[in-house]
């Protein structure tokens, strides 16, 4: 009985591809007849018939093989359930790893544009500050030298106006002591010097005056000195009054001059710290970019990696299930033949009986 187990499982599988429901016993004994296998078999079922064997036995065998089957299958339907969890595992997470490099390299990207052109943008305003601290400096040079010239003329109108003040003075005691009864040969240095200085200062305000004391120097009377004295007063008056204005223009110029250059040197400050601060951000916008790069580089041969090995777990999976569904269609026609030869054996004794009657007379 022992012998017949590899050989009834060897019909089984020749005799799987071949026979179907509609055919009759004798057709399906004639279908096994024909293999070399099956013939083998169908030799000792006939042996066994013509000794007087049991066809029970055969049933026995047929039963064990069905059983071995339902197992096979069980086990192989158990390992599957258990691969198609551990690969549905595998999968989600490789998709998930996926889903996270794509996102990352999304995010990497946008953060290597946008900042590129948050460089362009603060270079482009480094330009331009750079420029306006140039203008502000040339500014401020320009409006220092024209205080500075504003200052320097007062300074010597001030001067001028002091030297002729003084002159004035001079004049006015020359006159006063001519009028006190001075001979006018005692005051002659001192009325020439006077005089010389009155001339240099080519002022129209000293025309008059100039003119009267020439006369005075050439005849002194009571009426000219009064005359000269006069007019010395209005030409004082007047010079205070100039050199008042003078002094006045001098410290509003100086008042304006400290409100613009102190908000020269203010737009100076805020433009330096703008640069400073532009070219530090240049420097930090530099670096995100390269490190952005660098990321962007290995975040992509990370995707490439977890797609690769998708794309290798889903062909060993495919394979699998495809194995899975071969081994299983296998079993299942195997146990149809065995059905079949059941059917044959149990319920048909007779039929195959005639038949491996008619084989020995053929045979």
């Amino acid at each position: 009985m022992a012998r017949l187990i590899p050989v009834l499982t060897l019909i089984l599988a020749v005799a799987t591809a071949r026979v179907t429901r509609s055919e009759s016993p004798k057709e399906v004994l004639a279908q096994i007849n024909k293999d070399s296998f099956g013939n083998s078999v169908l030799s000792v079922l006939q042996l066994q018939l013509a000794t007087g064997g049991p066809v029970g036995e055969i049933q026995i065998l047929l039963n064990n093989i069905a059983s071995q089957l339902n197992g096979d299958q069980k086990k192989a339907d158990k390992v599957h359930e258990s691969d198609t969890v551990a690969f549905e595992k595998i999968i989600a997470d490789l998709e998930q790893e996926i889903a996270y490099h794509q996102s990352q390299i999304v995010a990497l990207s946008n953060l290597r544009d946008s900042t590129t052109e948050a460089l362009g943008e603060a270079e482009q305003e480094v330009r331009v500050v750079t420029s306006d601290i140039a203008n502000n400096e040339k500014s401020f040079a320009d409006e220092q030298a024209t205080r500075n010239s504003q200052h320097e003329t007062w300074v010597r109108k001030d001067a001028e106006h002091v030297d002729q003040m003084d002159a004035i003075d001079e004049a006015s005691k020359i006159v006063q002591h001519l009028q006190a009864g001075v001979a006018f040969a005692q005051l002659k240095s001192r009325f020439e010097k006077v005089q010389a200085k009155l001339m240099e200062s080519k002022h129209a305000l000293f025309k008059p005056l100039i003119n009267a004391l020439t006369q005075l120097a050439s005849k002194v009377d009571n009426k000219s000195i009064i005359k000269i004295l006069e007019l010395l007063a209005q030409i004082r008056q007047q010079l205070v009054a100039s050199r008042a204005s003078l002094l006045a223009t001098e410290e509003r110029q100086a008042a304006n001059w400290e409100v613009q250059s102190s908000h020269l040197q203010e737009e100076h400050k805020r433009l330096v710290e703008r640069k400073a601060f532009l070219e530090n951000s240049i420097v930090q916008f530099k670096v995100t970019i390269q490190e952005a790069v660098e990321d962007l580089e290995d975040q992509t041969l990370f995707l490439e990696d977890a797609e690769d090995s998708l794309a290798i777990q889903q062909r060993w999976a495919a394979e699998q299930e495809a194995q899975y569904e071969a081994q299983t269609f296998e079993r299942e026609q195997q146990l149809e033949v065995v059905e079949r030869l059941q059917e044959v054996l149990t319920q048909k004794v007779s039929a195959a009986s005639e038949f491996l009657q008619v084989r020995e007379e053929v045979f």
